[in-house]
């Protein structure tokens, strides 16, 4: 059962409340309240789902984010602000691979919910429905209606990646880093016959595209 939750937030006041709430709901609760402290958890108890502020005392929660990626490009992340609640900050949020970036002050509830949904996708199985297609993504199968597909490892990451983030520009950058954790420059071509696979198989679905954005990077719809 996936109920681990690592709680990042130095505000005893907010965090202690939200900590209760969830253990009250089944949810094993880690929480840090420094970026330091935070990383080290992070490392100890491999927890299912990140809660992460922005504003900490010794990091800020991007940084928090940029290092947690480089060692676990899957484990999901729900950033929270009160002051940098801004259209730049959220751009870059997602960009990292964030799945929401919530305003504070927090509503526990919709927190647990949120949570509670995230935590119930079985991990390493991804089913999406886009125009009225079923996709389901489990390790490195890929099924359309029903038919399958074998896909590398590395293009299933990329595929469910982008999948995960469906109508959002996600730059090259971005992906090299989430799915081959270097964007050094030789592992653009890696990329590019990534993407020339999936675009192949998507061939099957004409309404599911992968959408080159010119000098930036790509977006799935």
């Amino acid at each position: 059962m996936r109920n681990k939750v690592l709680l990042i937030e130095d505000d005893r006041g907010l965090a202690m409340p939200l900590k209760v709430f969830f253990e009250d709901y089944g949810l094993q609760v880690f929480w840090a309240e420094n970026g330091q402290k935070a990383l080290e958890m992070f490392k100890e108890v491999c927890p299912d789902i990140l809660l992460l502020d922005i504003i900490l005392p010794d990091y800020n929660g991007f940084d928090i984010l940029d290092e947690v990626r480089e060692c676990n490009v899957d484990v999901p992340v729900i950033l929270m602000t009160g002051t940098e609640y801004s259209v730049p900050n959220q751009i870059r949020a997602y960009k990292a691979g964030t799945l929401n970036f919530m305003a504070k002050p927090i509503i526990p509830q919709a927190m647990l919910a949120l949570v509670q949904h995230v935590l119930k996708i079985p991990q390493n199985i991804r089913k999406y429905d886009i125009d009225g297609k079923e996709l389901v993504l489990h390790g490195q199968i890929l099924v359309i209606d029903k038919k399958e597909y074998k896909l590398r490892e590395k293009d299933s990451q990329l595929l469910r990646f982008l999948l995960d983030r469906k109508g959002q520009i996600v730059t090259r950058e971005v992906l090299l880093k989430q799915v081959w954790v270097d964007d050094a420059f030789e592992n653009n071509k890696h990329l590019d016959s990534a993407m020339h696979r999936l675009k192949r198989v998507l061939n099957d679905a004409p309404s599911i595209k992968i959408k080159t954005i010119y000098a930036t990077g790509y977006m799935l719809g």
